[in-house]
């Protein structure tokens, strides 16, 4: 009876209540009802975000993290109060963005396999779009959403949207945004964006080495050298041990021609530490570059002596070795330097030219093979492969890899001079010829390039051993059809004039083109003076030389077939390369 009196003088009182709002007791008691109710979702929404939180804790894997961001999103759909709300959305966009840096960590062990590489991108770009959705203002996502889009399959322009919105949700985060800018720069398609950027990221972050250094490596890319010898000298400045700023240094004050300053800074620097070794190093390279080869060795030798895993070192050593033709000595650097670091394309490169000047050219070609298999698109390493191939007597093989060169590339002028090196070596004079006249039509035509690399009488000095090589060809083939007398002569008188007429194998050619033309007193006039030089010079072909004289002595003219015996040595019979 006393709880039915206690219920009714309840509702009477809420009767009265709703009679002085103005409201019915129905309608009053649904609202009671209603506001039991959400307090009773809230306080299940809260159960579930206590909990997420005390996961968040100790969540230190992805699927911890998933656990989390499970947790808030059914605390959210149950109820939440508004700073509860934002707890658990805050949550989740923190938990969804360190699952991607958690998911950015094993990119390196996939970034090879393409199947892998799009699950993991696809995975982290779920969890970061997941974590912009709840915050949009979370710039750490933006700036790896802007990371994914530079890789394969990305886009520029939505990298750089993301990128935008994380420089404006840094705004009040002078060196992060900074970073930011940094960031987007590397992003940029023209020289001018990036420096806007790289500048504002300076102007927010004097401070910013990485801006300082990035701008200095625009300005060298622009042979902006004084101005990037400028900014590098003001970062030694402010830390003397930045060894980027003073490699600049150095580096712009050579491209500049001002050795002798280099020199004394270097100087100063190994007088203040004697026992810095890149000191050395550095000035050996200056020593080498002005072809003061002995001061170069002592420098390289006293860098190796304070660091014996200075592989730069050894290997600049090992140059100027070889081309002292201390071969020995050259091998031995050169294979010391690649036991501290195999994958040195420059240690690779040069050990290569070690084998084919100790005729060890199987072992030449491996290393060529490797280093072309690594950079396809190296013409000077296709170069190489081709002449070594040649020098093993495998024309035919130089002629299937420059066929495959000048298929992408039809103007490459010295790779047709190869290929008619190699086709004239298996007696395909025709062929051959016709690689010669249009190598020597592209390149004539080049001489008139604004964007000639070295000077003109460099091309000429280059273009004397083509117009040797077809000059040769037209006046001592066996084909009647193709020898051509006055057109060989021609050519033969360019390439004289290219090497003032003091190379003995091209008199020889001169001596053969007039011979040719049946001009017999100029043959053997031009015949005796390539003897005579040769016999100086200790001509590897001085033979030959002598022999061609006599037969002009009895108005013979020269004929010579030049056929090859190509070399069928499977390349994986060689022997193994020493190192």
């Amino acid at each position: 009876m006393g709880h039915a009196l206690g219920w009714l003088s309840s509702t009477l009182g809420l009767e009265s209540a709703a009679r002085r709002a103005g409201l019915g007791l129905l309608t009053l008691m649904m609202a009671a009802s209603l506001t039991a109710g959400l307090a009773t979702a809230q306080d299940a929404g809260q159960a579930k975000l206590d909990e997420a939180t005390a996961r968040k804790l100790n969540a230190n894997s992805q699927a911890d993290l998933a656990k989390v961001v499970e947790l808030c999103e059914q605390a959210l759909e149950a109820g939440l109060d508004e700073v509860s709300t934002q707890l658990a959305k805050g949550m989740i966009a923190a938990s969804s963005l360190q699952r991607a840096q958690l998911l950015l960590q094993q990119l390196p062990k996939v970034v090879n396999n393409a199947s892998a590489l799009r699950n993991l991108t696809m995975n982290m770009r779920a969890d970061l779009e997941k974590a912009i959705s709840y915050n949009d203002k979370l710039a750490e996502a933006h700036m790896l959403l802007a990371r994914l889009e530079t890789l394969p399959g990305g886009s520029r322009d939505r990298a750089l949207n993301h990128m935008n919105l994380a420089i404006e949700a840094l705004q009040d985060k002078p060196v992060d945004q900074s970073a930011a800018y940094l960031l987007r720069a590397g992003l940029r398609s023209s020289n001018d964006d990036k420096i806007a950027d790289i500048s504002k990221a300076l102007e927010l972050d004097p401070t910013n080495k990485d801006a300082w250094q990035a701008k200095i490596a625009l300005q060298l890319a622009s042979r902006k050298f004084e101005e990037a010898r400028q900014d590098a000298e003001k970062l030694l400045a402010d830390d003397e041990s930045n060894d980027f700023a003073f490699q600049v240094v150095v580096e712009t004050l050579i491209e500049m021609g001002r050795l002798d300053e280099v020199h004394e800074i270097l100087s100063k620097r190994i007088e203040k530490q004697p026992e810095n070794g890149d000191y050395y190093r550095w000035r050996g390279r200056l020593e080498m570059s002005r072809d003061r080869n002995d001061e170069a060795i002592s420098d390289f030798s006293k860098a190796i002596e304070l660091n014996p895993r200075d592989f730069e070192a050894l290997l600049f050593r090992g140059q100027i070795y070889f081309g002292q033709e201390q071969i020995d000595k050259a091998s031995r650097d050169v294979s010391d330097s690649l036991l501290i670091e195999p994958d040195s394309s420059l240690g690779v490169l040069l050990r290569a030219h070690v084998s084919a000047r100790q005729k060890r050219y199987a072992d030449a070609i491996k290393d060529m093979e490797m280093l072309v298999r690594h950079n396809p698109s190296n013409l000077g390493w296709i170069m190489q492969l081709a002449s070594f191939y040649q020098l093993d007597n495998r024309p035919r093989l130089a002629i299937q890899l420059l066929d495959q060169l000048l298929a992408e590339n039809n103007k490459e002028w010295r790779a047709m001079r190869t290929r008619g090196d190699a086709k004239l070596a298996i007696s395909q004079h025709h062929e051959a010829a016709e690689d010669y006249r249009r190598a020597v039509r592209i390149a004539e035509a080049s001489k008139d390039d604004p964007n000639l690399k070295g000077d003109v009488k460099d091309l000429m000095l280059e273009l004397s051993g083509l117009y040797n090589n077809l000059s040769w060809l037209l006046s001592t083939s066996p084909k009647d059809d193709l020898r051509n007398g006055a057109e060989s002569l021609e050519l033969a008188l360019k390439a004289c004039e290219a090497t003032e007429y003091k190379e003995a194998h091209i008199l020889s050619t001169l001596a053969a083109a007039y011979a040719e033309t049946g001009d017999f007193e100029n043959a053997r006039q031009w015949a005796s003076k390539a003897v005579e030089l040769g016999r100086e010079s200790k001509h590897d072909q001085i033979d030959q030389l002598e022999k061609e004289l006599e037969s002009y002595q009895q108005n013979k003219p020269w004929r010579e077939e030049q056929s090859t015996e190509e070399n069928k040595k499977p390349l994986s019979a060689a022997e193994a390369i020493d190192t």
